[in-house]
């Protein structure tokens, strides 16, 4: 809660369910057949990525990004805008970059002070930070250029900023402290009056994941009681919420379906509920796994010469074809016919730069 003044406030225990508004799809249906719902699963067997239906959240593969000795609570995995992925980490304190097929390429950060949420702005990363009882977080500004991370906004005395979307010349960050929206300025200011401001008792409590679902309208997964998956206007209205039953259990990530459903995370639970009849449905519950923010994705055009994944045909995968060269091995194989030979090697000087 916070003494800021207030511009909205739910005041029931709950508000009459409306219409969600139809996803918005765009492009071609075969595009759209290519995109995948990723989520990162945190558990404590080995941090991974899942892939799942952006249709009706079928699991695709639960190993996208399979558990490697880097990933050791990844929370939230986001396009880089250059055709790979970028994977905040809390634990790790990291933020790595994963080629889309799932291999490591680089880690962009490291040092902060528990990586969370992430989102693009101008090329550059802006990655939430800190969560340290009562001293406030920080927001960094990451290049993607290999320089260092710079802190674009201070939190002390605000709160710790957790969800992060771009609004307006800034963005709009899930407090986890007071549990409000801010507004955050182009240049790192908190505005001191929110977006939404929670009492944190009957309305929105310890928000995570906030989703742009197009028209100035917002999701955002509230973790804490009363959990539940709300629904904001732009005017910061709260047009719809959903809580228990069918929301089961307190909801860290969220994401619209095509098929009109609302599919949450939480804990060993990836679920989806129904808006119009509210019945509830299980889709995993893994035990030991834990599972945090949804994020859809349109995997970039293939590029089969580029064997590491890091959108260039380079000196890079020249190494690895040559290291492999004579044997089987598939990620030099470039053709696939069970050699690597002068044949793969043909293929990758014929594609030799970008991709």
């Amino acid at each position: 809660m916070t003494i800021r003044p207030r511009l909205c406030i739910l005041t029931a225990l709950s508000i009459t369910m409306l219409s969600i508004p139809a996803l918005s799809l765009t492009g071609s249906a075969a595009a759209q057949t290519t995109d995948v719902l990723l989520i990162p699963d945190s558990g404590p067997i080995a941090g991974r990525v899942w892939a799942l239906s952006p249709i009706d959240g079928s699991v695709i593969t639960n190993s996208f990004i399979p558990g490697d000795t880097r990933l050791t609570q990844p929370i939230q995995i986001i396009d880089s805008g250059r055709g790979t992925l970028l994977v905040t980490d809390e634990v790790a304190k990291s933020v790595f970059e994963y080629s889309a097929r799932g291999n490591y390429l680089a880690t962009i950060a490291s040092g902060l002070e528990g990586s969370f949420g992430i989102c693009l702005r101008d090329g550059n990363a802006y990655v939430t930070s800190g969560f340290s009882a009562g001293v406030g977080g920080k927001i960094y500004r990451i290049a993607l250029d290999g320089s260092a991370p710079v802190v674009f906004s201070d939190w002390t005395g605000i709160g710790d900023p957790r969800g992060i979307v771009p609004y307006g010349a800034g963005f709009l960050v899930g407090n986890s402290v007071d549990d409000d929206l801010e507004v955050v300025g182009s240049m790192g200011s908190v505005n001191p009056v929110p977006f939404y401001n929670s009492d944190g008792i009957i309305s929105l409590n310890f928000p995570q994941q906030i989703v742009d679902i197009g028209n100035g309208n917002l999701m955002v997964a509230g973790f804490s009681a009363p959990w539940g998956v709300y629904f904001f206007d732009s005017g910061a209205f709260v047009y719809a919420v959903y809580r228990a039953p069918e929301v089961y259990l307190s909801p860290r990530g969220t994401r619209m379906l095509e098929n009109g459903e609302i599919l949450y995370t939480g804990g060993t639970r990836i679920d989806r509920f129904s808006t119009k009849t509210y019945a509830n449905t299980n889709i995993v519950n893994q035990a030991g796994a834990s599972f945090r923010w949804v994020t859809r994705y349109t995997p970039p055009t293939p590029c089969p010469a580029d064997v590491n994944g890091d959108r260039d045909v380079n000196a890079n995968d020249l190494a690895t074809i040559l290291s492999g060269w004579g044997t089987t091995d598939a990620s030099a194989d470039i053709n696939g016919d069970g050699t690597v030979s002068a044949l793969d090697l043909a293929i990758l000087l014929g594609n030799w730069g970008p991709c």
